[in-house]
């Protein structure tokens, strides 16, 4: 049984993700019961999310994760089957959630995962929701509205990368939970017509297209209540000339500047947060575990509903994840991007 691997071979530079040549596909020994040790168990990793954020993790960067140097292999968030077990955690036949390589099996220490479904069977479509709305994507949404954003019913909520796999998310929780009034901003008419007419948001930006300044002048004629930040840079320096008293703006995203090799970009109007007492603050979705739990039990009421719609951007194989995560970079996905680590692998 040949165990698929991916790793970095060179640091990102100017050209990347439009060259797409910083990983590499090898075949590797695959691990076995007899090398697991006491607290550990053997995966099967069988979906893979795809996240901006492993932009700065390729970079070298030292971030909230140890960065992916050349010549290690690749990790991400996985939803994974246990095969075997050394664990008092987890038994075989467990489907697990954790950061993870990206091969097809491994064996990790049980300390990092967390247990999703106690053995029987999931289909892709559950194994995806683990890590879209019912995961990282939907729990950063609602935390970040939950413990920033914090929005009152009738304000005016601004959501930038707004067809993202976050963004998507954020502007169906702030029209229909926290029933505010939704702008979102996206690139093209094509993502711009999805925000509006498949989310619901009462309108949307296409910053490409569109004067982003005049367009929030016209859609924002009392200033921005909330601000759900997933681009950074530029934008976030026009976004602050159009909040209100006591705006509070949730940094989640910087995705303008994961690509940036240069000097980076300056916000200038920053003095605008003093003039409004406005809150500006970053946040990571695992800083708050006491909100998972009303996190999903939220998201997970509004699915059985119909009034949350979601869409998987699929890569099919292992070997693909470098092109989900370019795609993505390009901005040229269509909702979250997932990988189903093996192509044939069967529903189960």
């Amino acid at each position: 049984m040949s165990n698929l691997q991916v790793q970095l071979i060179k640091k990102p530079d100017a050209k990347y993700p439009r060259v797409n040549d910083v990983f590499q596909v090898k075949t590797t020994s695959t691990p076995t019961v007899n090398q697991l040790k006491d607290g550990e168990v053997l995966l099967e990793n069988l979906y893979f999310s795809i996240d901006a954020t492993m932009r700065v993790w390729i970079s070298g960067a030292k971030t909230y994760v140890d960065p992916v140097l050349p010549g290690n292999t690749m990790f991400g968030q996985a939803v994974s089957r246990v095969l075997a077990s050394k664990s008092e955690k987890f038994q075989k036949g467990d489907y697990v959630i954790g950061l993870v390589n990206w091969t097809l099996y491994q064996i990790i220490s049980d300390a990092k995962l967390h247990l999703i479904k106690r053995g029987g069977d999931i289909d892709d479509l559950t194994g995806y929701s683990f890590l879209g709305p019912l995961g990282i994507s939907g729990l950063t949404a609602y935390i970040g509205f939950e413990a920033i954003g914090k929005p009152k019913e009738g304000e005016t909520v601004v959501i930038s990368a707004a067809a993202g796999a976050v963004g998507e998310i954020a502007v169906q929780l702030a029209k229909t939970y926290y029933k505010c009034k939704v702008i979102g901003i996206a690139g093209g008419p094509e993502k711009c017509d999805y925000v509006k007419k498949q989310l619901g948001a009462h309108d949307c930006i296409d910053y490409k297209n569109e004067n982003l300044s005049k367009r929030l002048r016209e859609l924002t004629p009392n200033g921005i209540h909330v601000y759900f930040d997933n681009v950074g840079g530029e934008m976030l320096d026009e976004i602050l000339m159009h909040i209100t008293d006591h705006t509070r703006i949730i940094l989640c995203g910087a995705i303008a500047t994961y690509n940036q090799t240069g000097e980076p970009y300056k916000v200038k109007n920053y003095p605008r947060l003093i003039i409004k007492r406005a809150v500006m603050q970053g946040f990571l979705y695992f800083d708050h575990p006491e909100l998972f739990k009303p996190g999903q039990a939220t998201i997970t009421q509004m699915i059985k509903q119909g009034q949350l719609k979601i869409r998987y951007d699929v890569q099919n194989g292992l070997e693909q994840a470098p092109n989900g995560l370019a795609k993505l970079l390009l901005g040229q996905n269509n909702g979250k991007v997932v990988v189903k680590a093996k192509s044939d692998q069967p529903k189960l």
